[in-house]
């Protein structure tokens, strides 16, 4: 017992030692106590590629997908995500062949590829996730490892890509060669003859 005593006695006349020492800004009980942090930051590019697009229109809009699963014996898993998207769509000018112009003494015609989705950007920052579940629910997921909203991010690709063709997205191939044309006479003074897309 005396053992113990004594053993609490030098605990605390350690601790006032040391907090008095601290009060002096002899000892930094931060550095003593706390936790130290090591941060590193990689940035290692993965690939780089030379893109040839021209890029007519730009669509925003918010896409939202769902999980809503019943279990007899479990209860409810439901889950929302909402995020913004951009769509990019245009031409690939890759697809230009030496067939897709058509030269004669004062014109050159450009036969343009399809018009097609360049890309595909969700926004993370603006994604609102809910979900809601039983509590039987939330426990099978804790053991079985299952994560709802890794689920939701895993399925909006296919959602985000199935919106875009069910809405008809894609813009007007005639509105697009219109536009074109209409910046074609800027290309003829440098071309030396009349540039026309079809």
């Amino acid at each position: 017992m005396k053992t113990l005593r004594r053993s609490v006695v030098v605990l605390f006349v350690l601790i006032t030692l040391a907090l008095f020492l601290s009060a002096l800004n002899i000892l930094d009980l931060n550095n003593l106590f706390g936790f130290s942090r090591s941060t590193t930051s990689i940035l290692q590019v993965l690939k780089s590629e030379s893109l040839f697009f021209l890029a007519t229109d730009r669509i925003t809009t918010y896409i939202y997908t769902d999980i809503d699963e019943n279990s007899l014996l479990l209860g409810n898993r439901e889950g929302l995500l909402i995020m913004k998207v951009t769509y990019i769509y245009g031409l690939d000018l890759e697809k230009l062949t030496e067939d897709s112009l058509e030269q004669n003494v004062n014109s050159i015609i450009v036969h343009l590829p399809d018009v097609e989705m360049l890309d595909m950007s969700p926004d993370l920052s603006t994604a609102d996730i809910y979900t809601k579940t039983s509590g039987l629910v939330w426990l099978y997921d804790q053991i079985a490892g299952y994560d709802m909203q890794e689920d939701l991010l895993n399925q909006f690709d296919s959602v985000a890509t199935e919106f875009a063709y069910s809405e008809d997205l894609l813009p007007e191939r005639s509105e697009i060669v219109t536009r074109l044309n209409g910046f074609a006479p800027v290309l003829s003074e440098y071309a030396g003859k009349n540039i026309l897309f079809e």
